[in-house]
């Protein structure tokens, strides 16, 4: 199931990104945060491209291949960490008594399908550091997909990386259960999978 949602995600979130084809998964491993999927693409690009415009700024691209793939593999490996994915009402008060640093009251103000995700991108960005003084101004879904809104002392690309990634996966995983999928179109914008599409075709 695990390798299932891995590989059908990834059909959705990672067109057109360059290298796609070398993409293989090696196994799923056991890993403190819960069984994660192995995986190698070795033509995909590490790095997050950086966009210079006329004027001479900076800008940067979307989440490199290999960073959306870790980030994926990280959230199913929260998901499917205690068997069966169920995700408890009191989800929001864990991740904030688990990550106090990182999130306020009511965050992540998103559903429960995304929990996973939120709590994924959490344990990385714990893992490698929180800048300084980091504050999660809002979160919210935005168009069908999660927006995450923070301000630091410092700057850091790391935890820009692995919030972006987020933002992008979110956009290919049911708000609703975390399981795959798409943004459907309608009367509303919001990412669902095909039980909770309520009949609404993906856009």
């Amino acid at each position: 199931m695990i390798e299932d949602e891995f590989t059908l995600t990834c059909s959705y979130a990672l067109v057109g990104y360059e290298g796609l084809e070398t993409l293989r998964i090696l196994g799923i491993e056991p890993s403190p945060i819960g069984p994660r999927v192995r995986w190698e693409a070795p033509g995909m690009p590490a790095e997050r491209e950086r966009i210079v415009s006329g004027a001479g700024y900076v800008t940067l691209g979307p989440p490199s291949g290999p960073m959306l793939l870790d980030m994926l593999s990280r959230t199913l490996a929260a998901r499917w960490a205690h068997g069966t994915p169920r995700c408890p009402a009191t989800w929001r008060d864990t991740l904030q008594k688990r990550f106090p640093k990182l999130f306020a009251e009511e965050d992540p103000c998103v559903g429960p399908g995304w929990s996973w995700l939120f709590e994924a991108g959490a344990v990385a960005i714990r893992k490698r550091g929180v800048p300084r003084n980091f504050k999660t101004m809002q979160t919210k879904e935005k168009f069908g997909s999660a927006r995450w809104y923070w301000c630091a002392d410092e700057s850091c690309e790391y935890t820009s990386n692995i919030i972006a990634s987020l933002e992008h996966l979110s956009a290919f995983i049911c708000e609703e259960c975390g399981r795959p999928g798409r943004i459907r179109r309608g009367g509303w914008a919001k990412c669902r999978c095909d039980v909770h599409a309520s009949g609404k075709a993906p856009r």
